[in-house]
């Protein structure tokens, strides 16, 4: 009987003890480094995995959603969509920070500057807001404190459902779900970490990932990408990935390294995508390379007890 008692302790301590971010991250693995090549001033932000197709969008081009081609030696940002907004806007730029999509094909970009969801259907002919301006929620929650720092990130996770980033000082979650009358927004600020930062740096967000309910974060300051859990009061970290070997390569630096540079992450069952948005800062061994970069790395392999 004791001998029993003690396999059932243990056994509860392996399957109910969560792998906390006190952990050391675990180190991804390199698979390819990939200059992207695109438009004039191209600064991708955002990245999704949308049937079987790459995409993200630029900060700097508000009406069009880009295919990421993958070349052997490159990446090539190729116009997939360009949209003409139904209705006018006060911003002079919408500053789009994150993609992500649904079954249909259609799409929904993230403004920073207006705060608001923008559809845009799988072909392009229906492009509709369909939120009003979030910014309200957030700064009641104390959210959207410094000016450039706002809205960062989208995933959508069930029908009408996403999941929104706040960039920092302090980041944040925003749970937005559309299929309710009126809409509910349930809004968390986390701005704390177990991750190691740069001296003067921020904890941040800069984009999210849903995958069958499980919500990933990059958490570009630390270079690092974590599952975030919610406990009802807040997201906690679990299960951290490391790519700061790898942005901060000899060869892959750019001349001012204080900043992470990852603005957009997606994965599929045996990779990770991050793109970086380097913001026309030249490579550190090139000076004549100003192109931002695509990591493809292996997928770690999650053990479940």
């Amino acid at each position: 009987m004791r001998n029993l008692i003690r396999v059932l302790i243990i056994g509860f301590v392996f399957v109910n003890s969560p792998v906390i971010a006190d952990e050391e991250p675990i180190p991804l693995k390199l698979e390819k480094a990939l200059p992207v090549e695109g438009p004039e001033n191209i600064q991708p932000s955002g990245l999704a995995i949308c049937h079987n197709m790459l995409v993200t969008v630029s900060d700097k081009h508000d009406n069009t959603i880009f295919e990421v081609k993958l070349r052997d030696d490159k990446a090539v940002l190729v116009p997939y969509l360009q949209f003409k907004l139904s209705e006018p806007v006060t911003e002079s730029k919408l500053d789009f920070e994150g993609i992500t999509c649904d079954e249909m094909g259609n799409f929904y970009l993230i403004s920073e500057t207006a705060f608001r969801i923008l559809r845009v259907s799988a072909k392009g002919e229906e492009v509709s807001w369909i939120t009003p301006s979030l910014r309200s929620y957030g700064k009641e929650k104390g959210l959207f404190q410094v000016p450039n720092a706002y809205l960062e990130g989208i995933a959508l996770r069930g029908p009408h459902k996403f999941v929104l980033a706040a960039e920092r000082q302090p980041r944040g979650i925003m749970e937005v779900d559309i299929g309710k009358v009126p809409f509910e927004v349930r809004v968390f600020k986390n701005d704390t970490t177990q991750l190691t930062l740069p001296k003067g740096l921020n904890p941040d967000f800069s984009d999210l990932f849903v995958e069958d309910q499980g919500l990933y974060a990059l958490e570009r300051s630390a270079y690092a990408i974590c599952k975030l859990v919610d406990t009802g009061q807040k997201f906690e970290e679990r299960d951290c990935w490391s790519y700061k070997a790898i942005e901060t390569r000899e060869e892959l630096q750019y001349l001012d390294m204080t900043f992470g540079k990852a603005e957009g992450l997606t994965m599929d069952k045996d990779h990770v995508f991050i793109i970086l948005d380097n913001n026309n800062e030249a490579r550190a061994c090139d000076p004549n390379d100003r192109r931002p970069l695509l990591l493809i790395m292996e997928r770690p392999i999650v053990k479940t007890w």
